[in-house]
């Protein structure tokens, strides 16, 4: 009887570490609101005529209302003298589906609305993660399979948007843009 006792409380011991682990990962919210603060960086898109990637400046300020599931992202890219745009973007998370539903405003276009997938593919700490969104949105002028890899380390933010057709295999995955970001304050 004791011997069996004493397996079962070992047995216990080990699965204990794993146990605290996981709930020390926070959710893709959790990190997604770690974000809040000011950024600056490139947008960079890949030419179709020349097959080579090309990048603007952009800077962004990340901030949430308190509420623990939104984000607001003002972003202003410099498309060159006297272009300046504007994007902001409001998220709204929820957890339980492991969704983000997103409405980005630009001047002069309609409201674009989505609503992606999150997961967590790797966590090290709150400042050390990748998130991957996917949908399926039109691409162009037809319907595709989206994914962006948002990968954080420290404070550098980079997010690869890769884009393929619906259905199809792996190595149709094709890079579309990509955004470097940096820190610069809270």
């Amino acid at each position: 009887m004791i011997r069996r006792l004493l397996l079962t409380a070992f047995a216990l011991t080990l699965l204990l570490p794993v146990a605290a682990e996981a709930q020390d990962a926070p959710s893709a919210s959790g990190l997604r609101l770690g974000l809040a603060g000011q950024w600056s960086g490139a947008l960079g898109y890949r030419d179709y005529q020349t097959d080579r990637l090309f990048e603007i400046p952009v800077v962004s300020a990340i901030e949430t209302p308190g509420d623990g599931a939104t984000l607001i992202r003002k972003s202003l890219f410099d498309d060159g003298p006297d272009k300046p745009v504007w994007i902001t973007t409001v998220s709204l998370d929820d957890p339980a589906a492991g969704t983000s539903t997103s409405a980005s405003f630009r001047a002069g276009r309609p409201p674009e609305l989505s609503t992606e997938t999150v997961e967590i593919a790797a966590f090290t700490d709150a400042t050390h993660w990748t998130l991957i969104y996917r949908q399926t949105a039109e691409d162009g002028d037809a319907l595709a399979d989206i994914r962006i890899t948002e990968t954080r380390d420290g404070d550098a933010l980079l997010e690869i948007k890769e884009v393929r057709p619906v259905g199809a295999g792996d190595e149709a995955w094709r890079f579309r843009n990509q955004t470097r970001l940096t820190r610069i304050g809270d």
